[in-house]
């Protein structure tokens, strides 16, 4: 949804700071119109997922939003993933760690998990600057995951978690003392799926974090990255509710439902912040192991 930038107009850009870059960003966006087809197919998706609820702010300022938004992570993922703790705070406000602490409280891990919205590859590095052993489960399948990623800066606790093949090590990581799991959960690698509803649609998560958490007893704390000006904010949510009455598959939807309840609120109030997500799961739908709308399946074979 953002232009396409070379790295040298990437190193460029990244060394604006606050009012200065925010120019920057507004000028490319204004010059670097998107294709006729993108547009559609964005206008096609909020008007799928938006139905019959009124958009808090005109069509075009959001879809202008989400470019600016993209724009901005890619210009900062670097420094948002490499700085070291003496940057504490530069890239992601936190401010309400009371929840995690709480869950922490007893000795054992906890699992902080996030949509694909706003800021939320900063939520890892963050968490990691202040002295938590952190350990990323990106659930995106090979087709949308990063082919590298930035090395964590020296002083940072953090890991990026198997997806595939992992249950040993990752049920090792999980019950370490203090240790904290930022898993992707509107995502969907791994064996099973669980299933509730996302902006009045039927939608399909994966189950890996949900299930994690019942079978080792760990706590579930949704968070969300949110954009606001130039350093996004975590807003933590309660603790979520975790169904365990040996129903299986009941279960896992009950929780899943639980979870997606919130997200649906958050997209809803900030849909600039969940736009590029799901316009790109639409683009992706011919090769997602399972589209995340159950109405958004391939309108041809996938070749």
């Amino acid at each position: 949804m953002h232009p396409r930038l070379h790295g040298g107009t990437l190193r460029r850009l990244g060394l604006l700071r606050g009012s200065f870059l925010d120019r920057a960003i507004d000028r490319r966006v204004r010059r670097h119109g998107l294709p006729h087809e993108a547009e559609q197919a964005i206008v096609q998706e909020v008007e799928r997922c938006w139905d019959g609820v009124p958009l808090p702010r005109p069509l075009e300022a959001i879809i202008d939003q989400s470019r600016a938004l993209l724009l901005r992570q890619a210009i900062t993922a670097r420094a948002t993933a490499c700085d070291g703790p003496e940057h504490c705070g530069e890239h992601l406000k936190v401010t309400a760690l009371a929840p995690l602490e709480k869950l922490l409280k007893d000795g054992g891990g906890a699992v902080v998990i996030t949509p694909t919205y706003g800021a939320w590859q900063a939520i890892a590095p963050a968490l990691a600057r202040r002295g938590y052993k952190v350990g990323l489960l990106d659930l995106r399948p090979a087709t949308r995951a990063p082919s590298s990623r930035f090395p964590a800066a020296p002083g940072l606790d953090l890991r990026v978690l198997p997806s595939v093949g992992y249950a040993r090590e990752l049920v090792r990581f999980a019950t370490g003392e203090r240790n904290v799991i930022v898993a992707v959960g509107d995502e969907g690698r791994g064996p099973r799926w669980g299933h509730g509803a996302l902006l009045g649609r039927s939608a399909s998560v994966g189950s890996t974090p949900f299930e994690l958490a019942r079978r080792v007893g760990l706590g579930i704390l949704p968070v969300y990255a949110v954009h606001e000006k130039a350093i996004p904010r975590l807003v933590v949510e309660k603790p979520l509710k975790i169904s365990d009455t040996g129903r299986g598959d009941v279960d896992l939807d009950t929780t899943v439902t639980r979870w997606l309840k919130v997200t649906d609120r958050w997209a809803r109030r900030h849909p600039e912040q969940y736009l590029p997500f799901l316009y790109q799961r639409s683009m992706a739908r011919h090769t997602d192991p399972l589209p995340l709308f159950a109405d958004s399946g391939p309108l041809r074979a996938a070749s």
